[in-house]
């Protein structure tokens, strides 16, 4: 009977297994922020299945970008229409 293959979502989480003690040696809050990082990996694992790739890791890389370019594109529409609310006063902020 031939090999059985891993799915690409079991590559992923071997992946993030095999990061457990550099993800111990960081600080707490350096611990949940790549824990949320490793979830955007698991979140995409399925696209990544499409590439069919040995090794999970560029696949992670990129869905990480991708789940923080969504969260920027966020923050600066926030900003955005935060800035259209406020009043535009050329002499606020400025000393007297």
């Amino acid at each position: 009977m031939g090999r059985t293959l891993a799915t690409f979502t079991q590559l992923v989480q071997q992946e993030i297994d095999s990061w457990s003690r550099y993800r111990r040696a960081l600080r707490c809050e350096d611990q949940r922020a790549l824990d949320v990082l490793f979830a955007a990996a698991r979140q995409h694992a399925s696209a990544g299945a499409y590439l069919a790739r040995e090794t999970p890791f560029e696949v992670m890389l990129l869905s990480m970008l991708i789940e923080q370019q969504k969260q920027v594109v966020t923050l600066q529409q926030k900003v955005m229409t935060l800035e259209t609310r406020m009043p535009h006063d050329s002499t606020q902020g400025m000393a007297s």
